[in-house]
């Protein structure tokens, strides 16, 4: 028995509904995140700053936070569900480089969000 075709718009009601209480999560309390890249724009001041805050918040409630980046991880794969499934048939090679590069940003984020939940659920120190 053949599976029916993902409904693309049921990807795009999810991913609305995930984004909805994604953003009712971050009205109820900000989660701190410093990436790689805005760290290293930082001065060391700032950056022992921004990561004192990360850890204090995660700490303080980690729940609240693993939640938010669960739901993050799920928003980056859903995203990537999207992208696969609005690809053309025969996309250009920029069209298939910026496919490409899209889904690997995404996935990036999924498993990069789900690794942090993880980590602070667990109470490993290396979010």
């Amino acid at each position: 028995m053949a599976t029916p075709p993902v409904n693309l718009q049921r990807v795009e009601n999810a991913l609305r509904e995930l984004d909805q209480i994604l953003g009712n999560l971050q009205q109820r309390a900000d989660v701190p995140f410093y990436g790689p890249t805005m760290l290293a724009s930082m001065n060391a001041i700032d950056q022992e700053l921004a990561l004192r805050a990360e850890k204090a918040r995660y700490e303080a409630q980690p729940e609240d936070s693993a939640l938010h980046f669960c739901i993050t991880s799920a928003v980056a794969l859903l995203e990537v569900s999207q992208v696969l499934l609005n690809r053309s048939a025969n996309p250009s090679p920029q069209d298939r480089e910026r496919q490409w590069k899209t889904l690997v940003a995404y996935t990036k984020t999924a498993g990069r969000s789900a690794y942090r939940a993880a980590s602070i659920l667990t109470d490993q120190k290396d979010y």
